[in-house]
This record gives structure tokens, sequence and C-alpha cells, in this order.
């Protein structure tokens, strides 16, 4: 006899089958055993296995029902949009998307200071040394700072509360300081007037007195001046690069084709990189005539702006035109590889984009300057704020640092930090100084979460830690449930969990009525009267439940060898049960989908178990062998009307009941 199924019972109600398993291929009619003990019962499934929450600190244990998404730790840096992705890398966890005014930083690392996030310190134009010349270079050593500009040499041993100045009047006609370089105590000055050019030297060690150390370059304009390995380089407007030898005759290093300029040099360790405009980084090493070319790394369709190596890491910034008549920028990173003894920087990677094809300002990052921990960078974030960005080294994390805010927005031209102390200069402002206050507020955006599934959540509470709030400070936390909210912060679509003003936070903020894919958190940082004092945010935590739930449908499925229909005599056929038996056990594990007739009932899902076969003792009457089978999936809304006459003339009553339409 073969199996029944739909192709071969044309009425499954009326011939005794309440029920209906298929995989698609295989179409199984099921007659139940439903008795005390035996239900059919449909429950929706257990709730996420209680969790292990760590969001304050490791030693802070807290059993939690639901799914939970915390972060107490920010320094793998911005530009994470997703947090829960599959192939997310081993720093995603500390990630975030973006930041403005907090400082992520801040104790990283730092023994015996727990992390936390706080606010940056604003800045403020030092009226003293405001200037709009066009050459503005800075240089720092042993907390002394140089400021050079148009004909005057400044030099502060305490951030400019007190200076020394030098007018150094002499050199060609008409001209004025365009560099400057510090190789040990020597400090060197470049002066031209657009056709001559001289270059002069201070040993700082011994007082502030200049010497020529060049003479009188007739006819050459020297744009950049640089100091590596103890050696003195110079490049100049025709695309020429120089080693010099004080008065003695300049050995040329690289003619560039015509129209480029060089743009840096850096000493990378093995060898000197000299990067230009034209896309190019030159390695150059020394030879045995001096220096001499040993490779070259091309950036196709992007002028390089500047380069920096630290800790064997090699960053370059690039910029590329856009149709709106500004620039797009670009923040790379790789390492120096050796081939042959030919050098490249090799396994590039591309850290950050900064602007888009439709930007009419330079978005160029410019003047890397590199600390203990971190690398500096400049960048025009818009058409009235001048950023620095820095990059934590540990992590290669980047995120906004300090920024000004001015009518225009200038180029950053030159970045120092002196006493933990931090100075840059911005073109048509002059120099600009990190203040003792904070700013009023920042904000920071963590990466989208949807605990990997695109199924709606029940977001159901949030938990804020902080250090004490005190001094008229406070943080409030936000969501927005849409992607496009991570990159306008001030969206309406914002709605706010919870302002802290006092106390230090832990308890769970109850979330109500938010069912969705995706939870955007945003935490905003304020200071208040005075800005004297900053908010601590020490971790942020949301939980939530999947949504909908899975639901578990059980039956008890009749596997006897006697086959029965309502109103008439049972008929055994022996060997029936034992086939349908096997034949469900084959499902076990695949993709089904399960119909119960009564009560009207679809779930889709997997046919989880099959539980092995049980013969029903009983003292009168006739034994039942029964097995029992649960799907665990979703409950599907019937839109096949496949009991199209229930109710209808009482035909129900008949036991005629149609399959499908």
């Amino acid at each position: 006899m073969p199996i029944p199924n739909t192709s071969n019972v044309d009425r499954a109600l009326a011939w005794g089958y309440q029920a209906q398993i298929s995989d698609g291929t295989t179409d199984l009619l099921l007659r139940l055993a439903v008795a005390p003990g035996r239900e059919l019962s449909v429950t929706t499934a257990p709730l996420a296995a209680q969790q292990i929450n760590t969001a304050q600190t490791p030693e802070e244990f807290r059993a939690e029902f639901g799914q939970t998404y915390a972060r107490s730790d920010f320094t793998g840096g911005a530009g994470l949009d997703q947090a829960h992705q599959r192939n997310a890398a081993p720093n995603d966890f500390r990630r975030f998307f973006d930041s403005k005014g907090v400082d992520v930083f801040k104790n990283a690392g730092e023994k015996g200071d727990a992390y936390s996030l706080c606010l940056h310190k604003e800045t403020e134009a030092v009226a003293a040394h405001a200037s709009t010349e066009t050459f503005q270079s800075m240089v720092e050593v042993d907390d002394t700072i140089i400021l050079a500009r148009d004909e005057q040499i400044y030099k502060t041993t305490d951030n400019f509360a007190t200076v020394t100045t030098h007018n150094h009047l002499i050199g060609p006609t008409g001209s004025k300081i365009v560099d400057i370089a510090l190789d040990g105590s020597n400090l060197y000055i470049v002066k031209n007037n657009g056709t001559d050019s001289n270059i002069y030297v201070c040993d700082l060690s011994a007082g502030f007195t200049f010497v020529d150390y060049s003479g009188n370059l007739s006819g050459r304009v020297v744009e950049q001046i640089f100091a590596v390995k103890n050696i003195i380089i110079s490049a100049e407007a025709d695309g020429k690069l120089y080693e010099l030898a004080g008065t003695g005759t300049p050995t040329l290093i690289k003619d560039l084709p015509p129209g480029e300029k060089w743009a840096a040099v850096e000493d990378a360790g093995a060898v000197i990189l000299a990067a230009s405009d034209g896309g190019y980084i030159y390695s150059i090493k020394e030879g045995a005539s001096g220096l001499e070319l040993a490779g070259q790394t091309y950036i196709e369709n992007e002028e390089i702006v500047d380069v920096l190596e630290s800790n064997g890491i090699i960053f370059f910034s690039t910029a590329e035109s856009t149709s709106a008549g500004g620039k797009v920028g670009r923040l790379y990173r790789g390492v120096l590889s050796n081939d042959t003894n030919l050098y490249n920087v090799s396994n590039r990677q591309l850290i950050k984009e900064f602007g888009a094809d439709d930007s009419t300002l330079d978005h160029s990052p410019e003047k890397f300057y590199a600390t203990r921990d971190q690398v500096y960078f400049g960048v025009i974030d818009s058409a009235t704020e001048t950023h620095l960005y820095s990059i934590y080294l540990p992590t290669l994390g980047y995120a906004r640092d300090k920024y000004f805010v001015t009518s225009t927005a200038g180029k950053v031209l030159d970045i120092v930090v002196a006493k933990d102390q931090l100075f840059f200069l911005v073109a048509g402002v002059g120099l600009v100084q990190e203040a003792s206050t904070y700013v009023q507020d920042g904000y920071l955006i963590m990466a989208a979460a949807d605990f990997f599934t695109s199924q709606p959540k029940q977001w159901v509470g949030s938990r804020l830690y902080v250090d004490t709030i005190g001094n008229n400070t406070s943080v409030q936390t936000d969501f927005s449930n849409d992607l496009n909210d991570l990159t306008t912060p001030s969206s309406t679509n914002y709605a706010t969990i919870q302002n802290l003003e006092q106390g230090e936070g832990g308890d769970e903020v109850t979330i109500q009525n938010v069912v969705a894919r995706w939870f955007i958190p945003k935490i905003t940082l304020r200071s208040n009267d005075g800005k004297t004092h900053t908010p601590e945010v020490y971790s942020f935590a949301v939980r939530a439940f999947p949504e909908p739930e899975d639901v578990i449908l059980r039956l008890p499925v009749n596997v006897s060898d006697k086959l029965e229909r309502p109103g008439k005599r049972g008929k055994i056929i022996p060997g029936a049960g034992a086939k349908l038996f096997n034949t469900l056990q084959r499902l076990e594990g695949k993709s089904v989908t399960c119909k119960v007739f009564r009560p009207d009932l679809i779930v889709r899902g997997i046919l989880e178990n099959v539980t092995l076969p049980v013969t029903e003792i009983v003292q009168r009457g006739s034994s039942t062998v029964f097995c029992t089978i649960q799907v665990r999936g979703q409950q599907v809304t019937n839109t096949l009307d496949e009991v199209t006459s229930l109710g209808v003339l009482g035909v129900g009553e008949l036991g005629i009941y149609e399959f499908g339409s």
C-alpha cells in the first residue's frame, strides 16, 4: 500500500487524516494519536539562553535573558557601520561609526586608569600669532616650539607664555621664510623670493643665532627642506630633489617630470621615502656614491599629499580632484617591503575616505605628526570647520580629534605637541592651541546592531555606566532604527532613552514598544557652566529579544498498522505503520511545511525530532502505536483556502473537506 499523500487521497479529513507534512518532494498525510498526556501543542520557542553581561568590567557578571549589545572600549576607532558581521575583524568589537568632540582614546593603555569616554578640549586662536601668510611652519624638540612665518622666527619653551623672537631680515630681496626643518638641535630655514633662495642654520643648543648654510642659490627656488638620517634634502619648485652639502655643490637625487612637485620626504628606516604629487612614492637609499633610487610605488589616479613612518607602518595620504572643483582625500597604511633590494610600500589598505565626488572643498589629509602612541593629521571637514584626526597606534583605529571653527575653514599647515598641549597652524588663521576648557557637547554614534539577523527584534532596555555625574555635566543616550541616521547625527529620528544628570547609572532603562531590525545608539556628553569639567562614560549596553519568536509544533502521530476511517471499521495493513515511521525519519533535519487541519495551522521550519514508536498499553479497547514529531519554525498565515467547505451547510459534520484549491 502506498503511503497516503495528497495525490492519492482527495478528501483527507473524510479519510481520517488530521495533518500533512511536506518537504517539497515527500508529501505525507498523518493520522494523529491525540489523547490525555500526548496532546497536540503549539508553543513559542524558549527565550534566548541566559547570557553573561560584562558590559562594565570583566569582573561584573550579570545574568540576563535575551541578547545584549555592549561596548566598554572604543579604541578600535571609527568607521564600523554594522556591529554584527560574519566576516568581522578581531578589532571590530572595539569600533564605532563616528564621533565629534569626544576623546575615545583617553586613558587607553594607561595603567591605573579605567578606560572612559570624555569630551575633547576646545581650541582657540592665539591672537598674538594670528596670520594669513601663505607659508607658516612649526617644529618641536624637547618641548621647545619653533614657529616661523614671513621673516620672523619665534621660540618658546613654555607653550607661548613667553616668546623669543628672531627677525631674520637677511636673504634675497623680498624673500620670506617658506619652510623649516630640525636635525637634532640644528634648525634649518629656507627663504626665497620666487626667484632666488637661501638656507640658514641655527644651533639651538648654543643660542638663537643663524648663519648662512648654503650660500646664495641664485636662480633656484627652494620650496621645502627636510632633515632625514642626518642628511639635508631640498625640494625645488621645478621638481628637482637635492642632497645638500652646505656651501658645497648639491647632488641631484631625482628630477620629476614637468609640472610635478614634491610632497614629502620621510625616514622609513631602511630607506628614505620621497613622495610626489604625481602619485609616486620613491624609495631612496644610501649608495657608494651617495643617495640613489631603490624602488618606487605608484598610486594610480591619485596625488600623494603626505607620508609618514611610525612603528614600522607607512601612512600616506592622497587627493583626487572632483568635477566640482574640490578634492576627495584618502588615508592609507602599508608596510615597507624589500624584493631584491627594491623597496616599495606593499599591503596597502584604505583606512578612510574624506569628502565626496561632488565636493567643492579640498579634503586632503595634511601634515602627519607622530607622538609615542598616536598619529595626527588635519582635514577640512566642512566649509567652517578644520578637524584634526588621530590614529591610535596600538589598534590602528582612527577618530576625529580636536577641531577649530572659523568663517572659512583652512588647511592644517603644521602640528606639534609640547608639554601635553596640542598646537596647530591653520591657513588664513595662524596659530591655534588646545584650550583648558572642554567643548560644550560631543557625540559618539555606535555601530548599528542587528544580532546577525534581518528579523525584527523587541528592544527592551539599556544600561549606561558613568563616573559620578556632577559639576553641571550630563550624558544622554538616544537611538534610531534607520541606517541612514548613521551619517546624520542631527536626525530627528533619534529618540531619547535616558538623560543622566546625576549618579553613576547602571540601572536598566526600559525601552518600550520598539520593534525593528536595527538599533543605532548615540551617546552625547555635555559640559555646561564654564565647560571646566567633562563627564566620563565607561560603557553602554542595549538588550533585545528576537521578534517574531519561533514556534514549536508537537504532534503525536499514529504509526500503527490499523487504518481507521470516521464511522467505519478499522482495517489492519501489516507494515503500513513502519513504512510511515521510516518515511518520517528520513524527513528529520529537513526543511518542511506542516499543516494541521483542525485547528487551522501552518508552521514552516525544520523537522527537529522524530521519537521512536511507542505502543500504548490499555486495559480495554485496542492499543495504539505512536511517535511524536517536533517542528520548529514560523507560523504562516493560511492563504491557500485548504479547507474550503468548513462551516458551510454543516458540511463539516459530514467530514467532506477539500484539500487545496
